[in-house]
């Protein structure tokens, strides 16, 4: 059941960056998830998922000293 949630909630997120444009943190995929109705997940999932979304391609990495935030890669949607 563990492993479907993950994937529901990937896929939750998957969609809002391909609609929602701009800078995606941990911050805004937390209020993304618990305005979708899941139960304020922690800040380590929503660091996760972000990563993932990364490694799977959907998701450009930017850090700064002090910041991280990821933003939808050109071409992908």
């Amino acid at each position: 059941m563990a492993a479907l949630d993950e994937t529901k909630r990937r896929l939750l997120l998957a969609g809002a960056v391909a609609e929602q444009p701009g800078e995606w943190t941990t911050r805004r995929v937390l209020r993304l998830y618990r305005s979708a109705g899941w139960p304020a997940p922690l800040s380590h999932i929503a660091r996760r998922d972000l990563a993932r979304l990364h490694r799977d391609g959907l998701l450009a990495l930017h850090e700064t000293p002090g910041r991280r935030y990821y933003t939808r890669k050109e071409g992908t949607r």
